[in-house]
């Protein structure tokens, strides 16, 4: 029988090949007022007013039927030493899967999420291999060290409209259930807009 607080195993599987830390169940509980996926500022900031400590590593999402992905991520530890992620985000959840690694430590810029495949589609491969030229190119020279938007010209328009179109195509045959698998069971995220 299943735990229904266990991380389903390919999951686990995934974060061994990032961390040789397990994951963690993780309660969100984002601090009002705060930017979006601003994890870097807000901890800190939250260390100071509060105490406690950053725990640093990655965020585990599922697109499902599609792909899984870790995001670089950091929550904050309260002085008891319980784990809470107090980011905001651009979804709705309780609880984030989130995996610990003592081998990162942030220095203000970019880092890249790590995707995997969980499909035969060719076009989620096509869509990973999209995005890390698009990481690439969104983050050389001076870019490295800019967040937020940026123009996209004329040597990678045709990449990024290939990869909106994927994209699109892959929500259209699979849909857009992003979240987590927990004992077995896929929680879904109460989605604002979420992007990959």
């Amino acid at each position: 029988m299943k735990s229904k607080n266990k991380i389903d195993l390919f999951i686990l599987n995934f974060c061994k090949e990032i961390s040789t830390k397990s994951p963690v169940l993780v309660p969100l509980r984002p601090l009002p007022n705060k930017p979006i996926n601003e994890c870097f500022t807000i901890v800190p900031e939250h260390i100071v007013a509060h105490g406690g400590k950053q725990k640093i590593g990655w965020c585990i999402h599922v697109w499902r039927k599609v792909l899984i992905e870790a995001e670089f991520h950091c929550i904050w530890e309260s002085p008891e030493g319980k784990l809470i992620d107090i980011t905001p985000k651009n979804y709705q959840t309780d609880l984030i899967i989130f995996l610990p690694d003592s081998t990162k430590s942030y220095t203000d810029r970019q880092v890249d999420n790590i995707r995997k495949s969980i499909s035969a589609d060719k076009n989620v491969s096509d869509l990973i291999k999209l995005h890390q030229e698009y990481f690439k190119y969104s983050n050389k020279g001076d870019l490295a060290n800019h967040f937020g938007k940026i123009k996209i010209t004329e040597d990678f328009i045709d990449q990024y409209k290939l990869m909106g179109k994927i994209q699109n195509q892959l929500t259209s045959k699979y849909g857009n259930n992003r979240g987590i698998y927990v004992g077995g069971r896929f929680i879904k995220y109460i989605m604002a807009s979420y992007s990959y």
